[in-house]
């Protein structure tokens, strides 16, 4: 009884340790978009976040993935490969056909990676890489930015806000006194200078004795309209790192857009 127990043990032991060797990387570059010396580099940034912070950031590239939604698919990664962060999991998917990524994050790292400013944090630096095809420095962006929003969360207690500790009631005060002293500035110059007195009507300017005119006639040619329809702002900025695409549900949340 005790040899069956210990040899269950040992296979138990052994199971594990094949999970844990065999447990998905946090860069998978199918879209062969990075050199192994490139890779390397970024494994090592993602995997220093990871420790620091004690959960799963991962970059997967992919050439094409059919016609499956990018956000979708990105949520299934979460789910069946990158689940074993212990404060959380985020991968970033990016779909080379399409020019498509998707940032995504479980129901853990969505209370601290909270809503579009914040996934935009790290996509915008991102994309700007991703549209030179800087590829490398865009991963390393994106970990770097990922690790700064974990340390607030973990600093602060609380998701970073760009509007957090903003007082429109001061500024409102501001503009106005600000707009008052400059409307005080401007009639105390206006009354120092005696030289200046207010005119009831234009021709009041007009020197008399020096000017007479004889004939006055307007001659109408033709006009020219040229229309140029103006850009939609969602035209102007569907590339540049702002979320446009929602795939998030009760369990993920995070964002992606085009590039």
């Amino acid at each position: 009884m005790r040899k069956l127990f210990a040899i269950l043990t040992m296979l138990a032991a052994l199971m594990l340790a094949s999970v844990t060797a065999f447990a998905a990387p946090s860069l998978v570059d199918n879209a062969k978009l990075l050199t192994p010396q490139q890779r390397q580099g970024v494994l090592a940034e993602l995997h220093k976040q990871e420790q620091a912070h004690n959960v799963r950031i991962a970059v997967v590239t992919m050439k094409s993935i059919g016609g499956e939604v990018p956000g979708k698919y990105a949520n299934k990664l979460l789910d069946t490969v990158y689940n074993d962060g212990a404060n959380g999991n985020m991968v970033m998917l990016q779909v080379t056909d399409s020019r498509k990524w998707y940032i995504a994050t479980d129901k853990k790292m969505k209370e601290i990676i909270k809503g579009d400013e914040a996934v935009e944090y790290m996509s915008k630096p991102m994309v700007a890489e991703f549209k030179i095809e800087n590829y490398n420095e865009a991963y390393l962006v994106y970990a770097r930015k990922a690790g700064e929003l974990l340390t607030y969360y973990e600093e602060e207690g609380e998701p970073w806000d760009p509007n957090a500790g903003f007082n429109w009631l001061a500024l409102g005060i501001a503009v106005l006194i600000g707009g008052i002293s400059a409307y005080v500035y401007r009639a105390t110059l206006l009354a120092s200078m005696s030289n200046v007195q207010t005119a009831v009507a234009a021709d009041a300017y007009l020197d008399k004795q020096s000017f007479a005119l004889t004939r006055s006639n307007d001659t109408y040619l033709y006009t020219n309209i040229s229309a140029v329809p103006k850009a939609k702002q969602e035209d102007r900025d569907a590339s540049d790192g702002s979320v446009s695409d929602h795939s998030g549900d009760g369990d993920h949340g995070g964002g992606g857009g085009s590039y």
